[in-house]
C-alpha cells in the first residue's frame, strides 16, 4: 500500500496530475489527456503528424525495463517521439500500491531523463486497447504511425475471446489494427503466459504471428525480442524490493530517479 509520507511541498505537483486524471472520463469518447508540462517543460504540437512510441503500463513503479523497451522501440522503428501512457483502469486489475498521481510524477521523471522534447507522459480513462486505439488516433493527425507496445502476457488478454462481446472479438482487433501497430514485446518464461507456462521467447513469437489470420492484422502486429537480463523485470518485484528495504535488489531494476522518488514519498513500505 503506499505510504502517506508525501511532503507537503509535493502538494503543488500532485494537483497538476489530478486535473489530469479527472479531466478524462470512461463514460465518453476515449481520449488522451496529455499531462501539462512542468514550468519550462517542453510541449508536442498537436495533432502530432509523426510517428510515435507508446508504452502503455500500470507504471506502479516505472521500471528499468520501461526505459528500455521505449527505447528499442524507438531505435527499430525509427520513432522520435515517445509517449508513457497510463490508464485510469484496468480491464483486471484494482488500483493498488502507489496512487495514479503519484505514477503519473514517476512517468514523469522518467520522461525527462529521456532527449528533451522527446517523451511525453498521457493518461486515459480507457482500459481496453481497441478504445486506447481509438484516443491515440484521435491525438494524432492522420499522417502520424502509432506504434502500441505490449508485453506478450497483456497482448494474451488482448487477444482473450472474454473481453469482447460474443463472436465480435476478431470485428474489435480488425479496428485495432486500423489504427495503430501493435509490437508484442517478449517477456521472460516464468511470467510470460498463463495459458502455456514456461513458454519461451521463441514460442511467444510463434504464438503471435500464428495467433491471428493475416485479414485481421493487416501487417501491423510486430514482434519484438526483449533483453533477456530485463525480460525478467517486473513492477511487482520493484515493489518487493522496496517493502523490503533491499537497495541492492531495488538498484537492479528500478532507474535511480524512481529509486528516490519512492524513498522520498514512502511508497510500498
Amino acid at each position: 500500500m503506499a505510504g502517506t509520507g508525501s511532503s507537503a511541498s509535493a502538494l503543488p505537483q500532485l494537483e497538476r496530475f489530478e486535473r489530469a486524471l479527472s479531466s478524462v472520463d470512461i463514460a465518453v469518447e476515449p481520449r488522451v489527456q496529455l499531462v501539462p508540462p512542468a514550468v519550462g517543460g517542453g510541449e508536442w504540437p498537436l495533432p502530432l503528424d509523426e510517428s510515435v512510441a507508446v508504452l502503455d503500463s500500470s507504471f506502479n513503479p516505472p521500471t528499468c525495463a520501461h526505459v528500455h523497451l521505449l527505447r528499442s522501440a524507438a531505435a527499430r522503428f525509427g520513432v522520435r517521439r515517445r509517449m508513457l501512457l497510463l490508464a485510469k483502469q484496468n480491464a483486471d486489475k484494482p488500483v493498488v500500491g502507489a496512487s495514479l498521481p503519484h505514477r503519473l510524477q514517476m512517468m514523469e521523471l522518467l520522461a525527462r531523463e529521456e532527449v528533451e522534447g522527446s517523451t511525453v507522459c498521457g493518461v486515459t480513462a480507457h482500459p481496453l486497447f481497441v478504445d486506447k486505439a481509438r484516443a491515440l488516433r484521435a491525438l494524432c493527425g492522420p499522417g502520424a504511425t502509432i506504434f502500441l507496445l505490449v508485453g506478450y502476457d497483456t497482448w494474451e488478454r488482448v487477444v482473450d475471446p472474454k473481453y469482447y462481446p460474443e463472436g465480435r472479438r476478431d470485428d474489435a482487433l480488425r479496428s485495432l489494427f486500423g489504427t495503430v501497430e501493435v509490437v508484442v514485446t517478449s517477456r521472460d518464461s516464468a511470467s510470460a503466459s498463463t495459458m502455456a507456462p514456461g513458454l519461451s521467447a521463441e514460442g511467444q513469437a510463434a504464438a503471435v504471428r500464428s495467433g491471428l489470420p493475416a485479414e485481421v492484422t493487416h501487417g501491423r502486429l510486430h514482434f519484438m525480442p526483449n533483453d533477456e537480463a530485463l525480460a525478467a523485470v517486473s513492477s511487482s518485484a520493484a515493489r518487493g524490493a522496496l517493502a523490503g528495504d533491499d537497495p541492492a535488489a531495488a538498484a537492479e531494476v528500478l532507474p535511480d530517479c524512481i529509486r528516490a522518488y519512492a524513498k522520498e514519498h514512502g511508497l510500498y513500505e
